[in-house]
């Protein structure tokens, strides 16, 4: 039985640049990089990233807008809740512990639609090079 752990399929990540020696009585490999049967093929579509990096903007937008309504009226719940009841710092405590997830995921969704916006133009530019190329002069 072939293995499909990671050293079976990266053996390069662990020194091994040849492929691994086999027990003669064992049955060929069907995984792995040795394998000698083709690879699948990988198909881009820069406008499907384009869209996915709108959707993140979107849900980000969505998020600044939910986070504006909310928080208001929870520093004010904190507010009126400060002056000797048990509820007003944990509150606080829980207002300051949401604040650090908005921003973080805020950041994320903002990263990831760059990233996925500059993904797309680098693929176009790549497709327009190649064909540029094989116009020729």
């Amino acid at each position: 039985m072939t293995g499909t752990g990671e050293k079976d399929q990266n053996p390069w990540l662990y020194g091994q640049d040849a492929p691994p020696a086999r027990d003669p009585l064992s049955p060929p490999r069907t995984t792995g990089p040795w394998t000698g049967a083709a690879s699948p093929s990988v198909l881009v579509q820069p406008a499907v990233l384009q869209q996915g990096a709108g959707e993140s903007r979107r849900l980000r937008g969505e998020l600044q807008f939910s986070v504006s309504r909310v928080e208001p009226d929870t520093a004010a719940a904190v507010q009126a809740l400060s002056g000797g009841w048990a509820g007003g710092p944990a509150l606080s405590q829980a207002l300051t512990w949401w604040k650090a997830r908005w921003t973080s995921l805020d950041n994320r969704l903002g990263l990831t639609a760059d990233r996925l916006d500059a993904t797309a133009r680098s693929y176009l530019a790549a497709d327009d090079s190649a064909a540029a190329d094989f116009k020729g002069p």
